[in-house]
């Protein structure tokens, strides 16, 4: 696993890494692409997410990059050569402040966020109860799926703090709406809707 959105790597360092990964007959590599500290690929539909997402700091101390579409491409296609999977991880509902930096509306509060320049457990989450964030992640992951041929996504969910749902109306409507009981419910339901999704795009 490479976390290159904690710690950008560049392109020509996963490339070498994949060459150590042949060597040892590995054949299966999960790419870090989203969390807190920065957005790493690149989704026509929301440029903002690396345009605001990919970077954190200011001045000298201004830090980030981002792959894009034709980086990710490169990068496949050099993996499937070598027999290697490319699993991309975009994390979700937490561990998302750098797309909530890049649109307020996703969160609950519509509050503008920082990308953070420290790696920590944000209490910053995803709107679970606003349908805008459900259509964000089916047009997100509709153009993730286009990239990676391979048959995982990686949606993590590990870590969510559930501070924002707790305060907010539209989750506790969400909730109120499909008979759930808790709010560790109201992430089930979350990934369970996005896992019926990415089933209709017939991953092997």
């Amino acid at each position: 696993m490479l976390d290159v959105s904690r710690y950008f790597l560049p392109k020509r360092y996963v490339k070498r890494y994949m060459d150590l990964m042949a060597m040892h007959k590995l054949n299966v590599l999960q790419l870090h692409l989203v969390d807190d500290p920065g957005w790493r690929i690149q989704i026509d539909k929301y440029p903002k997410l690396t345009e605001i997402g990919a970077f954190r700091g200011e001045g000298a101390e201004r830090y980030g990059g981002y792959y894009s579409k034709d980086d990710i491409r490169e990068l496949v296609s050099y993996a499937q050569a070598l027999h290697i999977e490319i699993v991309p991880e975009i994390e979700l509902p937490a561990h998302s402040q750098s797309a909530l930096a890049a649109y307020p509306w996703l969160g609950c509060s519509d509050k503008e966020l920082p990308v953070p320049t420290k790696c920590y457990i944000s209490q910053e989450i995803l709107c679970a109860g606003k349908k805008s964030s459900y259509r964000f992640l089916k047009d997100v992951m509709s153009e993730v799926v286009e990239l990676f041929p391979g048959r995982f996504i990686h949606i993590g969910g590990d870590e969510a703090k559930y501070t924002r749902w707790e305060a907010c109306p539209h989750c506790k409507q969400k909730c109120k709406d499909e008979g759930l009981k808790s709010f560790f419910e109201l992430q089930s339901h979350l990934t369970h809707y996005l896992e019926d999704f990415l089933m209709t795009k017939n991953r092997r």
